[in-house]
């Protein structure tokens, strides 16, 4: 199969008939569906090292570029810095493997391959997985998924936050563990908010039905409805289930910060993760306040900090070489 239609694949900018042919080719064999995948693979990897602003280019010109020019059969090399997709192809194989930034784990011929995708600060990534089910990770997200699902359920591994759009199966569950709880769906559509490193969790469920387990007290078991969250606060261990306008926990992957009336310390510790900034609190009072406002995630820091004490009494130090922002009082 070219090259350039499983790029025109992964980019949405196949046509129809392309794409019936695409998929009867990949049912032909076990081994186009090994390539596939292969394919796939290269294609997260390639969207994860890309710039922001190079992310939004228009894939048919990416296409284009990379076709013979008739007018001259000597086209200029490249410019210095910069590498052709076919190249970096080449060169991410490579990578993913030896430095391990996608990491492979090929386990026996018995056993299931896993890929693992780390995505930077300030960035999110959109994967397809085997089953067709869509992945959105948001920045600083680490994803653990295996190249083909095995007959029995669906299971995928989660540090971070990850919006999930799951193709519906009953006879295979899909379940998304993190460190603390499990969410277990047959199909339907959900974000989850689960970094490690951080004291809050969250489940909000946007259509279908969710069953969220506690990992620690496996006989705590929650079922959410749409447009329903399930929320936990580690420093007050407390949990609940309330009815939340699901857009806020879903407009980060069309590059907003959506915050509803959520807590000072929930809003930091969120934009600590996107722009991989430690925030200090040196004024205690601000944490009695809650915050509400929309910003584009390609707005700094700062910026959206200088708005926010606009409407909240304290002041700031940033220390863009170390990245830490510390709050303090007015």
């Amino acid at each position: 199969m070219e090259q350039d239609t499983f790029i025109k694949y992964f980019s949405g900018t196949i046509s129809p008939q392309e794409e019936v042919e695409l998929l009867e080719w990949i049912d032909e064999s076990e081994e186009n569906r090994k390539e596939y995948l292969e394919q796939r693979q290269v294609w997260d990897m390639y969207i994860l090292h890309q710039k922001p602003e190079d992310m939004a280019m228009n894939f048919d010109q990416l296409i284009e570029k990379r076709r013979p020019n008739p007018e001259n059969k000597h086209p200029k090399p490249p410019v210095k810095g910069k590498i052709r997709l076919r190249e970096f192809i080449k060169i991410a194989a490579i990578f993913l493997i030896a430095f391990g930034v996608g990491k492979f784990f090929v386990p026996s011929n018995n056993e299931v391959q896993y890929h693992t995708i780390e995505v930077p600060p300030g960035q999110r990534v959109k994967l397809t997985l085997s089953d067709g089910s869509q992945v959105w990770l948001n920045a600083q997200t680490k994803f653990t998924y295996p190249a083909t699902f095995n007959e029995e359920k669906r299971v995928v591994m989660l540090d971070g936050e990850g919006l999930f759009d799951v193709v519906h199966d009953k006879k295979k569950s899909f379940i998304v563990q993190t460190l603390q709880h499990e969410i277990k769906v047959l199909g339907t559509s959900f974000n989850v908010y689960a970094y490690s490193n951080n004291p809050f969790f969250g489940t909000t469920l946007i259509g279908g039905s969710v069953q969220v387990t506690d990992q620690q007290n496996p006989g705590n078991i929650y079922q959410l409805s749409p447009g329903e969250q399930l929320f936990y606060n580690d420093f007050s261990k407390k949990l609940e289930i309330k009815k939340v306008e699901t857009s806020e926990y879903t407009s980060w992957k069309d590059g907003i910060h959506y915050f509803n009336d959520i807590s000072f310390a929930e809003m930091t510790e969120r934009l600590s993760h996107f722009y991989n900034t430690k925030i200090i609190i040196n004024d205690s009072s601000v944490l009695n306040y809650h915050c509400t406002g929309k910003f584009r995630q390609k707005e700094s820091i700062t910026e959206i900090m200088d708005v926010v004490k606009s409407d909240i009494p304290f002041t700031y130090i940033y220390d863009k070489e170390n990245n830490e922002l510390r709050i303090e009082k007015k």
